[in-house]
C-alpha cells in the first residue's frame, strides 16, 4: 500500500511514532540523502509517504491517532480485498458509481461520504421503479441514503398490539437478488458481533414481496439508539448492494469491540459526526476499541507488581546489577 499523509518536521515525527505504536515496532531512521524512516517493514518518507504492506488496521489505528491519508492518492496492492472477509469483486451493473476519487470504480468505504456521492445514490434510488402505494398517489415511500438520513425512522414503524420492539424497515424493490443474497451473507459474516452489539437473540430477515424487515431491536424508546440502529440497518443494505460478492465466514476475534469498531469505519461511521453512534453500537461488547490486543503495548503495573515478588526474578536483576542479597 503507499497513503500519502503529506507531513514534515515534527508532524513526521508524529505520525512515524503512531506507526512504532501501532505496529510495536522500533523506527529506524535512514539519514541522509532520503532521510526517511523504517518501522518493521515499513518506509516513510520525507514528505510523510507511507508505503509497506496492505494493512488497514494500521489506516485505521493512524486515523485515530489523528492522521488520515490523501484520498486522491491512496493506494493498495489489493485494492478489493478488506481483511474483514469481505470479498469486493465490483458491483451490480444496477448499482450506482459512486467513488469520486477513483471514476469508474465503485466507492471505497473507508473514504469519507462527500455529497457528490451522496446526489449519485439519490438519482439512483429516483430510477426505481414506482411501489404499489406511490403509484396510487400515496407518498413517496422512503428510500434511505447511505448514512440512513431518509432512511425508515422510528415513526414509520407501524403500531402493533404486540411488544416487539423496534422493527427497521427497506423498501424491498431497492434490492436485487444479488443484493438480497449479499446482504444475508454479510449479516452472518458479523452475527456474532452483530448480536452482541444489539442484545439481540436471533439476527433473521422479514422479507416479503415489498419490505425486508429487521425485527432485531428490544428498545425503541431511546431516540439516539434508534438513529443509531437505522443508520447502521442502512450502511448494512448499502454495503450489500455496492458489493458483487460477499463471503459469509465470521473470523473468530478476542476483541470484540476493537473489530466491531473497525467494521463501523468500514461501514461509513467516520469522523466526530458519528461518534455518538459508535459509542451506543460498541456499548455493549468488550474489549478495548482502541488496541487491537485489547491493551497498550509494554508492561501494566499487575506485571510490574508480580515481577517484584517473584525470587527468581528479583534474583536475576541483582545478579545483572551486581547486587547481594540483602540488598533491596
Amino acid at each position: 500500500m503507499k497513503l500519502k499523509y503529506n507531513v514534515t518536521g515534527s508532524e513526521r515525527k508524529s505520525l512515524v511514532g503512531a506507526i512504532s505504536t501501532a505496529l510495536g515496532a522500533p523506527t529506524n531512521y535512514l539519514g541522509a540523502p532520503t532521510f526517511s524512516y523504517e518501522v518493521g517493514s515499513y518506509h516513510i518518507d520525507k514528505n510523510g509517504t507511507l508505503a509497506g504492506p496492505d494493512n488497514l488496521d494500521l489506516e485505521d489505528a493512524l486515523h485515530q491517532a489523528g492522521f488520515d491519508a490523501d484520498g486522491n492518492s491512496r493506494k493498495y496492492d489489493e485494492p478489493d480485498t478488506y481483511e474483514s472477509n469481505l470479498g469486493v469483486m465490483g458491483a451490480p451493473d444496477e448499482a450506482p458509481d459512486i467513488d469520486q476519487h477513483h471514476p469508474g470504480q465503485y466507492a471505497d468505504l473507508e473514504i469519507p461520504f462527500t455529497p457528490e456521492m451522496q446526489k449519485q445514490i439519490d438519482d439512483y434510488f429516483l430510477s426505481l421503479p414506482m411501489t404499489e402505494e406511490e403509484e396510487l398517489g400515496l407518498g413517496r415511500t422512503h428510500r434511505e441514503d447511505f448514512h440512513g438520513e431518509n432512511g425508515m425512522q422510528a415513526s414509520d414503524v407501524p403500531e402493533s398490539d404486540e411488544d416487539i420492539g423496534l422493527m427497521i424497515e427497506m423498501p424491498r424493490s431497492s434490492f436485487t437478488e444479488t443484493a438480497l443474497d449479499n446482504l444475508k451473507r454479510l449479516v452472518e459474516s458479523k452475527g456474532s458481533l452483530i448480536k452482541k452489539a444489539l442484545g439481540a437473540e436471533t439476527l433473521e430477515l422479514e422479507i416479503t414481496d415489498d419490505k425486508v424487515r429487521f425485527p432485531w431491536f428490544e428498545d425503541g424508546t431511546d431516540a439516539d439508539a434508534v438513529k443509531a440502529y437505522t443508520h447502521f440497518v442502512a450502511a448494512l443494505c448499502e454495503m450489500a448492494r455496492v458489493q458483487k460478492r460477499i463471503t459469509a465466514k465470521e473470523k473468530e476475534t478476542d476483541n470484540d469491540k476493537y473489530a466491531f469498531r473497525c467494521f463501523l469505519l468500514r461501514l461509513g461511521f467516520i469522523g466526530s459526526a458519528y461518534k455518538e453512534e459508535r459509542k451506543i453500537l460498541l456499548r455493549n461488547l468488550s474489549g478495548s476499541s482502541a488496541f487491537k490486543d485489547g491493551q497498550k503495548k509494554g508492561f501494566s503495573q499487575d506485571d510490574l507488581d508480580k515481577a517484584k515478588a517473584d525470587p527468581a526474578v528479583c534474583a536475576e536483576i541483582k545478579a545483572i546489577l551486581g547486587g547481594t542479597d540483602d540488598e533491596q
